[in-house]
């Protein structure tokens, strides 16, 4: 991963000890003042107060011949994680920085999307606990209600949900797939990529390991690729930052190069 001031700046932060996702987005948010192609958004809450809202980035490759490739990235779905919004910062420090390497794709990222329980250094709050956290499923829940809005608000491509195995030595990636093609396409991708080093997937297992989050999306005509990457806990964060860009420029330049093909 190349090293950029703002990447830097977020492992120094990591490394120290502030692990909260405002200090890890500052120096993103600092970049998107100054950045033509890094956008920060923030999903509406109840309240309507800035602090409530979940912040989110938007990078724009440069645009392609086809419609571009729209990826979904979700860190912090419990609140006691703190290495997927540091994958989910480097990832888009290392992403704006390249734009090269994602001409054609749109990645969106929500570094934590569970805020409430991020600010309590709980798993889940206790609302949440009770509720259950689980999206279309009429919910109560605010930051359900966000992410739900943000599946309606593009067709995304593919939904990529980072979570961590604390023990792990190597990635674990579950791969939701509804179409042959998506089979096909991401199915090659993941193949190739898991030959090229310490990896482990399963496409559609009967059993799931971790409870599916985003998909079925009600009502769309086509239905994304949901992909679940348990990253590798046991190693270092570094080493996991490398191994979540990795599983998204693959698989979404996957999702280009068929689309240009027209397979996809």
């Amino acid at each position: 991963m190349t090293k950029t001031p703002t990447d830097r700046q977020i492992a120094q932060q990591y490394e120290s000890g502030l692990q909260d996702v405002d200090s890890l987005i500052a120096p993103l948010i600092e970049l998107s003042r100054e950045s033509s192609s890094l956008v920060l958004g923030y999903g509406p809450s109840e309240d309507q107060v800035r602090e409530n809202m979940i912040p989110y980035f938007h990078v724009s490759g440069t645009p392609g011949d086809q419609s571009p490739v729209r990826v979904l990235i979700v860190g912090g779905w419990v609140g006691t994680e703190t290495i997927t919004p540091y994958v989910a910062a480097r990832v888009l420090a290392a992403l704006e920085s390249r734009l090269q390497i994602v001409a054609g794709i749109d990645i969106t990222a929500y570094p934590v999307a569970n805020l409430d329980a991020h600010r309590e250094g709980t798993y889940l709050t206790n609302e949440q606990a009770w509720q259950g956290a689980k999206c279309w499923d009429d919910s109560p829940l605010s930051y359900i209600h966000t992410l739900e809005n943000e599946l309606k608000r593009y067709d995304y491509d593919l939904v990529i949900l980072l979570r961590e195995n604390v023990r792990a030595q190597e990635a674990d990636v579950e791969a939701w797939l509804v179409e042959d093609e998506q089979k096909e396409v991401l199915g090659e991708a993941l193949k190739r990529y898991s030959e090229a080093g310490n990896f482990r997937w399963r496409a559609n297992p009967v059993r799931p390991l971790y409870a599916r989050s985003f998909t079925p999306v009600p009502g769309a005509e086509r239905q994304p690729a949901e992909i679940i990457v348990a990253l590798p806990g046991a190693r270092d964060p570094k080493d996991q930052a490398e191994e979540g860009l990795g599983l998204v420029l693959s698989l979404a330049h996957a999702i280009r190069e068929a689309r240009t093909k027209q397979r996809l």
